[in-house]
């Protein structure tokens, strides 16, 4: 992958991470917000007499402001897919201006209501005033909800007042107020928008310290604790599906205090990261985990696999490894490693401790016949992992089960 394509992906995934803030901060603030418009109609249905006047006209509203209310409750967004997370966007929003709508009507109807009396009027006013400003602090995550909505409340209003010469101060009092509206909605647009950089920040900040408690820093491979995770969850999935199979195959640099005694710590160091990242190259598949478990030794857990198809694969990497010396700073440094390899069995290793301590013991067996060698859980002698986990392995496997490199060093 290049570094375009990782900086593209990087970007979506923070457009994705915005997008999912944006559509839960507007839930959880405005979920209930369609039953506040309930709760400012009654009184004014009541103030105005229009339950007594058009009793059919104020049922019909109050059923529209209940649908509205509930349907906002019950719309709710999904929380990984950022494209439903778009269509929700867009239908809540649809939900939410239908209420501004029905009240910008009844508000229109109130003022342009010869039996309405001015003080009422002017009353009834606040429930504009008080939805609008609601919308500037309350909906700032999708912006033109707040101007549509602000428009609708604000311009219909306006112009009835505007109309009628007695009602002039309010008509300039509103206009007024919708300019403070207006600045106040981009404001807090902003201050939202600092607010969401400001979060990014601290989670990318928590993913890379995450990244780096899980990342071997010297070979940019996964650490010890990162492997062992794996492990366990890997042996977890194999213990309780049926047909589930992982291997595991653990490596061990032949004589490196002899490389750093000889070479110096530097060229070490180097050959470490030249063998990290040939198995990144011998084993690129993204169910394989890969990873320094300390000092010169190596892990590869691999899903699906055998016990002979991982032996056959990482005895192909060591001879491949045995074949082309690591060069380092201009020297040439001879490099084989140790193996052992083991397929998970249930009733043998019981967890994943027991398989780690079974393929370590094979790892042992290597070595101890001469290293630069594969050997498998299934070549040892019976009994032997027991006797190695009481600490009383005394006897190597056989030469002959093995399958053999370089002979013996000294």
């Amino acid at each position: 992958m290049t570094a375009v394509e990782v900086s593209e992906g990087e970007i979506r995934r923070r457009q994705d991470r915005r997008l999912k803030t944006r559509v839960f901060d507007t839930y959880a603030r405005s979920s209930v917000g369609g039953f506040l418009y309930l709760i400012a109609w009654f009184p004014l249905a009541i103030a105005t007499h229009l339950h007594v006047r058009h009793p059919w006209i104020v049922l019909a509203l109050t059923v529209l402001f209940v649908i509205a209310a509930v349907l906002r409750r019950l719309t709710r967004p999904s929380r990984d897919d950022p494209e439903a997370q778009m269509r929700w966007i867009n239908r809540y929003a649809c939900i939410a201006l239908s209420s501004i709508a029905i009240w910008a009507g009844i508000q229109v109807w109130v003022l342009a209501d010869p039996l309405v009396p001015p003080l009422v009027k002017s009353a009834s006013l606040f429930g504009t005033i008080a939805f609008s400003t609601v919308l500037v602090h309350l909906y700032t995550s999708i912006l033109r909800l707040t101007v549509i909505g602000i428009a609708l409340l604000i311009i219909p209003s306006g112009l009835v007042l505007w109309s009628d010469p007695q009602l002039h101060i309010l008509a300039l009092t509103l206009t007024l107020y919708s300019g403070y509206l207006g600045a106040a909605a981009f404001r807090s647009r902003s201050d939202y928008r600092r607010r969401l950089d400001v979060d990014e920040a601290l989670v990318e900040q928590r993913d890379r310290y995450e990244e780096l408690s899980r990342t071997d820093s010297l070979t940019g491979l996964r650490n010890r604790r990162s492997f062992s995770e794996a492990l366990n969850e890997q042996v977890r999935e194999a213990q309780w599906l049926s047909g589930a199979g992982v291997a595991l195959a653990l490596l061990d640099i032949d004589h490196f205090k002899s490389i750093n005694d000889r070479h110096g710590h530097v060229i070490g160091d180097e050959v470490l990261r030249h063998l990290a990242e040939r198995l990144r190259a011998a084993f690129p598949e993204p169910d394989v985990v890969v990873a320094r478990t300390g000092g010169e030794e190596f892990g590869l857990i691999l899903r699906d696999y055998d016990e002979i198809s991982t032996m056959i694969r990482t005895d192909t990497f060591r001879e491949a490894l045995e074949a082309e010396p690591v060069v380092c700073a201009g020297i040439a440094v001879p490099v084989s490693v140790s193996i052992g390899v083991g397929s998970f069995h249930a009733e043998r290793d019981i967890n994943d401790d027991g398989f780690y301590g079974a393929v370590d013991v094979a790892l042992y067996a290597a070595k101890q016949q001469g290293r630069n060698r594969v050997v498998s859980v299934s070549m040892l002698e019976p009994g032997l992992i027991a006797r190695r986990s009481m600490g009383r392995v005394t006897k190597p496997v056989q030469p002959s089960q093995a399958r053999p490199g370089m002979p013996r060093d000294a």
